[in-house]
């Protein structure tokens, strides 16, 4: 589901949103959608982690079968299902963008490509070995 969009959200943004939400007077009862700026296809995720660290990343594209095959055994099975069911649910059309990070923050939400460059070297050490 490589044309699979979504609109991913830093990690720093929740975190301040939730901060604020609990210090605050008004949030009590409230619901809130938090998403990043921009609605991005997973395609264009891994394109962008690749521009960030000055290489080119192939975006390979894997069929469900392939996809619980690859997670056998180390993802559950429920998550696998609901991956993938939300991928296809998502196909062919853009993410869902609110405003909820600047309307609480007052600052715009960081993009996909600040957060990958704030994290570029946990790319560039690669995976973590088991121990």
């Amino acid at each position: 589901y490589g044309a699979a969009e979504t609109a991913p959200v830093d990690d720093r943004d929740v975190a301040a949103v939730a901060a604020r939400t609990l210090y605050e007077d008004g949030h009590a009862g409230s619901d809130y959608v938090l998403t990043g700026p921009e609605s991005l296809s997973q395609a264009e995720q891994v394109s962008i982690i690749g521009d960030v660290l000055g290489r080119r990343i192939r975006f390979e594209e894997l069929s469900p079968d392939e996809f619980r095959a690859e997670t056998e055994g180390s993802w559950p099975r429920p998550v696998v299902d609901m991956l993938l069911a939300g991928w296809g649910a998502t196909m062919g059309r853009p993410a869902f963008i609110t405003s909820t990070v600047f309307d609480i923050l007052g600052s715009a939400p960081r993009s996909f490509r600040e957060w990958v460059a704030d994290h570029a070297t946990a790319f560039a050490e690669g995976p973590t070995q088991a121990s």
